[in-house]
């Protein structure tokens, strides 16, 4: 009993002996606050346009959020820097400011600049599970900021996507490869992708919702206007999909959030709606939405480098590209834009099946492949391509027979679907450089094509293919890897097996 007490005893003093936390000063927060905070959230923290009040935000939460602008796992441009620059007791000092102030009511939503200036991080305040998904699409990575693969050929062909009046590199010119993966950018002529998170987003909240009608991709007279100029554009109003009743829009109740929908203020005075919106079923619904980047894109030389539209156009699919690459997922369209980055719309553009029978003293396998796509597949990026591998294995598990081991384009070319350009020799060439098309094995839309191997060995019991499919070409993979691709993102990726057993 006394030896309890004794330990008691010392774990209090012990306790008392720890020094108290310093305070951490308030007022260095004010000032911090002053010179770094209130310009875009008020001098109150209350909040200015689309910027939201961080008054009242409880310390461990203010600190926790500046950690993660500055590891990155919260995107922005601006607060990734701003938090870069300050040191964990500047953060410590401008959370114990704020969560002194009393929680500031959220002001009235504006908006400043040009609709194309808007963040999606503005948008995600109201539209965060579509805002997510956006941010894992090739719409939101679609810029040299953050495609390894795009970034590649940009530094090849224009220069840094981080630098000013940039060029391309042999016409002189505006690069034209911004209409498409930097549009809000183009708009503004500018080549410093990283100069406003808008110009970062790549294809943004912004970029499409803007879109009032389509001009096509073909100049009257001869030439193309190609991505953003293919487009005509609201300056003043969003587009979507649907609008909203007479009876919403009409209320005018002074407590309406909606920034697409007109208010009242505290005095009853009208207040035009933030982000005015109008419905426009006829565009946001219809592929011309997309055609305006993925119609076609020719080289300088005219070699066809991305056709999609064309291919839509001469299968007579009335299919919109919606329909597969936006379905509905809950209430709402997905904003993934899945294509040859997602394995679950791979899996679903093609059936494949295989059928085995012995033949004399071999086996025959027939690998019956039709594309469900109303378009080319692989499409797109011209160097994307396929590969069906096929194995026989016998009774016991054990290969003994594929149709190559290293590569199809030589030792099973019927096996390899892949769109190859060439210079004037017919040499292979680069998509900037081509002077022609050298091969194109790719499957047509609502193809059927059969692959048929009868020198399969008879101890053959089961054949299994697999088809393959690879963003990039084997010999692109380690460069692009040297700008931050993962052998990961550039592994093939599988979009269909079957596997049957040899029938007598």
């Amino acid at each position: 009993m006394k030896m309890r007490l004794w330990a008691s005893a010392l774990g209090l003093a012990l306790f008392l002996s720890i020094p108290a936390a310093a305070e951490v000063d308030i007022e260095a927060g004010a000032a911090l606050a002053g010179q770094s905070c209130a310009s875009c959230h008020g001098a109150a923290g209350e909040g200015m346009g689309p910027n939201p009040p961080i008054a009242g935000i409880p310390e461990n939460e203010f600190v926790q959020m500046m950690h993660e602008f500055r590891s990155g796992e919260r995107e922005s441009g601006t607060m990734g820097a701003l938090s870069a620059g300050l040191s964990d007791e500047a953060i410590e000092q401008l959370a114990a400011f704020y969560a002194s102030l009393d929680a500031a009511e959220p002001a009235a939503f504006q908006v400043e600049g040009p609709l194309h200036h808007v963040s999606a991080e503005v948008c995600a305040s109201c539209h965060q599970e579509i805002y997510d998904e956006w941010k894992q699409s090739m719409h939101r990575n679609s810029t040299a900021l953050k495609d390894p693969i795009h970034e590649l050929m940009y530094r090849g062909e224009v220069g840094d996507p981080r630098k000013h009046d940039q060029v391309h590199n042999r016409s002189g010119t505006f690069p034209v490869c911004l209409n498409c993966h930097a549009p809000n950018a183009a708009r503004d002529q500018v080549t410093k992708l990283d100069a406003k998170d808008a110009y970062a987003e790549g294809v943004s909240c912004v970029t499409c919702h803007q879109i009032s009608g389509y001009r096509g991709v073909e100049r009257e007279g001869g030439g193309l206007r190609l991505g953003i100029l293919a487009y005509e554009m609201d300056e003043n109003r969003l587009q979507g999909p649907r609008g909203f009743p007479f009876d919403q829009v009409a209320k005018h109740d002074s407590d309406v959030t909606n920034p697409h929908i007109p208010r009242q203020d505290a005095s009853g005075n009208h207040v035009d709606a933030a982000l005015p919106m109008d419905s426009n079923p006829s565009m946001m619904k219809s592929s011309q939405l997309c055609l305006g980047c993925h119609e076609q894109r020719p080289n300088p030389q005219g070699v066809p480098l991305c056709d999609t539209g064309s291919e839509i156009d001469e299968s007579g699919s009335q299919v919109t590209c919606q329909s597969c690459h936006m379905p509905t997922t809950g209430d709402h369209a997905s904003h993934r834009m899945g294509g040859g980055h997602d394995p679950h719309m791979l899996s679903r553009a093609v059936r494949m099946e295989v059928k085995a029978r012995r033949n004399g003293e071999n086996v025959r396998a027939d690998v019956e492949i039709t594309n469900l796509l109303p378009h080319k597949m692989p499409t797109g990026a011209p160097f994307r391509n396929v590969k069906v591998r096929v194995t026989a294995l016998d009774s016991t598990g054990n290969v003994v027979w594929e149709n190559y081991t290293d590569h199809p384009q030589h030792e099973a070319p019927e096996a390899y679907m892949f769109y190859q350009l060439g210079d004037d020799e017919g040499k292979p060439a680069m998509p900037p450089v081509a002077t022609q098309v050298r091969q194109d094995t790719r499957l047509e839309p609502h193809e059927q094509r059969v692959i048929s191997y009868d020198e399969i060995p008879t101890e053959a019991a089961y054949v299994r293919a697999e088809m393959l499919y690879n963003l990039v070409f084997e010999p692109m993979k380690p460069r692009i890897m040297e700008l931050g691709a993962t052998a990961e993102h550039l592994a093939p990726r599988s979009m269909a097996f079957h596997e049957a057993r040899v029938q007598q």
